[in-house]
């Protein structure tokens, strides 16, 4: 009998040995689509502002997709998904369909999105990257983020590669960024 387990959940994420983020990735769009799903009185509703909407969805919805986001390594199909899965929920919020041919520029205006789930995660990640900067050398987060793994075979785009992309698009420069490869 074989007693190896190849997917698992561990502090409400998704831990698999083949997959990467996806099954944390789908899980949580499942997660906060029962949620959204959920909520629907509140969408539909008319008297209830946009604005307040929003913070509803960001505080129910955003909260359950996003739970533990600062430590995923997303690729562009990924980071698609998220934006189809936000873009399904902005929609439905301001109560139009893709049938209305409304540009999602524009549905975003009209709730008044500030900030797109791409962009969240990123300032997520940036953050908790600071935070793991600022702990003392002893700590396992700062241990892992700065040891090595001896092999030849590692990921094809680490989480540091990551936060390296995510300085280089907001003109962030760090000393340490520099000192690594």
């Amino acid at each position: 009998m074989d007693s190896n387990c190849n997917n698992f959940v561990y502090l409400d994420g998704n831990v698999g040995t083949h997959d990467g983020v996806d099954g944390d990735i789908s899980r949580r769009i499942g997660l906060a689509r029962t949620v959204f799903q959920m909520l629907k009185k509140v969408w539909s509703s008319t008297d209830i502002s946009n604005t307040t909407k929003m913070k509803v969805y960001a505080t129910m919805v955003l909260s359950v997709l996003l739970y533990n986001s600062e430590t995923w390594t997303l690729k562009q199909t990924q980071e698609n998904r998220l934006r189809v899965f936000e873009m399904s929920c902005l929609r439905r919020i301001a109560g139009v369909t893709r049938r209305d041919r409304i540009r999602n520029k524009e549905v975003c205006d009209r709730v008044g999105l500030l900030q797109d789930i791409a962009n969240r995660i990123q300032q997520q990640r940036m953050q908790y990257f600071g935070h793991v900067q600022r702990m003392d050398h002893t700590r396992y987060p700062k241990l892992a983020l700065h040891g090595y793994v001896h092999g030849t075979r590692r990921p094809k785009k680490r989480w540091i590669d990551t936060v390296k992309d995510d300085c280089r698009q907001r003109n962030v420069t760090l000393a340490f960024i520099k000192q690594q490869r």
